[in-house]
């Protein structure tokens, strides 16, 4: 049994908490901090959660063998390189870092220490895109040629908290929503060798992009293009197209596909609605997993690397205007 500190217990935080409230064989909250500590008494008390005043004392909780980072992005490389200093494993919420050499450092000091990592990219747990990797992989769609996908949502009631300030949210929706997508084409099909992106500001309230668009190619010698925009309904999609036709996942519960012979198959599955509970369940079983020595986590360190250096890539563009090799 994995006892894990939650860090950040705000929306995002209480629900990784919530996911296994009802009980896990492998992992379980036994203590955490957010900035606030007096706004989350009473949710940390009926939860059975040892409330700290700072995260230097939950590293130094011995009873605390991980962290569970859901706190603002530009706090993750520091936290991440106390945990590894303090021997604590890290499941760390996307972004993992907002550059590549802060997560290159990052995971390097998570090594050295023999410490597991993992990373807040639910949706490889989804049972559609489960599905869509096993269709390319074992063929069903040939020849892999182009990848498209959009995470978009309203971030406006953002307003005021954190994440509405470039320094935490640089290319607008990128860090908080874009980057899932970056995961999964990186899942989908491989690493990315450059891109080229446009972010504006169109309506958000505050200054941030809330209007950003990518353009991939990848090393493979496919081409992608990715959309998010931050304040407009919920959409999560992401499109394969092959030489034997397109698969297409949509939300956490719906797989839809059509084959070049006209051929078209759907599917959806009950229970995955947003947030996707059993996913976010299934990947934090699955870090606590790989803490124990069990198989490794499905994201791997060079895919956490990878897509890091994307999302620096994506971001040195947009404020460039110029296309960006990924290092």
């Amino acid at each position: 049994m994995i006892n894990a500190a939650i860090v950040g217990m705000g929306r995002w935080g209480q629900t990784l908490v919530n996911s296994i409230a009802e009980g896990s064989h492998v992992i379980r909250f036994v203590a955490g901090t957010t900035r606030t500590p007096s706004k989350v008494k009473k949710y940390a008390s009926e939860n059975g959660i040892r409330l700290h005043e700072t995260y230097e004392d939950v590293i130094k909780d011995d009873e605390v063998d991980a962290v569970v980072l859901a706190s603002p992005h530009s706090s993750h490389f520091g936290q991440i390189i106390a945990a590894a200093d303090a021997g604590k494993h890290v499941f760390c919420e996307k972004p993992f870092c907002l550059t590549g050499n802060q997560a290159s450092t990052a995971l390097s000091a998570l090594e050295v220490n023999s410490l597991k990592v993992g990373i807040g990219h639910n949706r490889r747990f989804s049972p559609n895109a489960l599905k869509l990797k096993r269709m390319i992989e074992f063929g069903e769609l040939g020849d892999m040629i182009q990848i498209e996908g959009n995470f978009s949502a309203n971030m406006a009631g953002y307003a005021g908290e954190w994440r509405d300030s470039r320094a935490e949210s640089p290319a607008g929706g990128m860090t908080s929503l874009g980057i899932h997508a970056v995961d999964m084409f990186v899942n989908l099909f491989g690493r990315v060798s450059s891109v080229d992106a446009v972010s504006r500001k169109v309506a958000l309230p505050f200054d941030i992009d809330d209007a950003t668009g990518v353009l991939m190619d990848f090393e493979g010698g496919q081409v992608g293009y990715l959309g998010t925009v931050a304040a407009t309904g919920q959409l999560w999609q992401v499109r394969a197209f092959g030489t034997k036709g397109w698969g297409s996942i949509y939300g956490h519960d719906r797989f839809d596909a059509v084959k070049i012979d006209g051929t078209h198959e759907t599917e959806t599955w009950d229970g995955y609605e947003y947030p996707g509970i059993l996913t976010i369940r299934e990947q934090l079983e699955c870090f606590a997993g790989a803490c124990e020595g069990d198989d490794p986590y499905p994201v791997t360190p060079d895919q956490i690397l990878h897509a890091t250096r994307i999302l620096d890539a994506v971001i040195k563009s947009s404020e460039t205007g110029a296309r960006c090799t990924v290092d």
